[in-house]
């Protein structure tokens, strides 16, 4: 298994990874990840087994209590970005018992730390709250605004933060 930064290269198996992962509401389009990607690309990495990419992960600098346009075409930095958003990590079915995902979140808190980011946030999916948990993340309660910008990801979703120790 190996970690590296994601390239323009790697979206078709990042489309891939996605459907495999998630319900077909909140699919979002190549175009979007590649958006994101240009944006942000210190922070987007890829889980390599062999040839196959089995995992990614895509954050971007953000502003703390806001959230980025799920399947937006166009993203830039917020100047006043106070931490980093992790915005989606999956890895497909067949190869989560690889370490991938601990290996490309330890990338991205990483990559954080390097840059001077303390506050890392992110919206928990389909139940994965509990995962989040289990790496230093708490729930933070959402305001009026956040919540109607969380209903684009499903009733489950669940805002969360961690301040990574360091």
């Amino acid at each position: 298994m190996k970690i590296r930064g994601m390239s323009q290269s790697d979206l078709p198996a990042i489309s891939r990874i996605q459907r495999e992962c998630y319900s077909e509401a909140i699919l979002e389009s190549v175009d979007s990840f590649s958006a994101k990607l240009s944006t942000s690309p210190h922070f987007c990495f890829s889980a390599v087994q062999g040839q196959l990419v089995v995992g990614y992960v895509v954050s971007l600098p953000w502003v703390f209590g806001e959230i980025p346009e799920l399947d937006g075409s166009e993203y830039s930095v917020p100047p006043n970005a106070d931490g980093l958003y992790i915005h989606d990590m999956a890895v497909t079915p067949s190869a989560r018992d690889l370490g991938a995902a601990k290996h490309m979140l330890n990338a991205v808190l990483d990559t954080a730390s390097q840059r001077g980011y303390k506050r890392i946030f992110l919206v928990a999916i389909q139940g994965a709250s509990s995962y989040w948990m289990r790496h230093g993340f708490e729930v933070v309660p959402a305001g009026a605004s956040l919540k109607r910008d969380l209903s684009a990801y499903g009733r489950e979703a669940v805002y969360m933060a961690s301040v990574p120790s360091g």
